[in-house]
């Protein structure tokens, strides 16, 4: 999504166990910024492929126990420039 609810900007999450399994296989992401609407729809604004090879630096941190691994964050600019 462009935005949260907070107004705070959108970011896509990438977990650094698939990450990798995806560079090794040379595999690629969809990245797709939508814009919700009502209960159920949303509205595609941007999409994008990208190898998992050419994502910008990644910084990773600690995921919790979310997914048992780590995260790292991007923020929708760093993709759609």
């Amino acid at each position: 999504m462009l935005e949260h609810s907070d107004g705070q900007p959108g970011n896509f999450k990438v977990y650094r166990e698939y990450h990798e399994k995806l560079r090794r296989a040379d595999g690629w992401y969809c990245f797709v910024v939508y814009r919700p609407h009502g209960r159920s729809g949303c509205t595609i604004v941007k999409d994008k492929m990208c190898r998992a090879s050419s994502l910008p630096l990644l910084r990773w941190h600690g995921g919790g126990d979310h997914r048992g691994t780590e995260q790292a964050k991007i923020a929708i600019n760093d993709i759609f420039q």
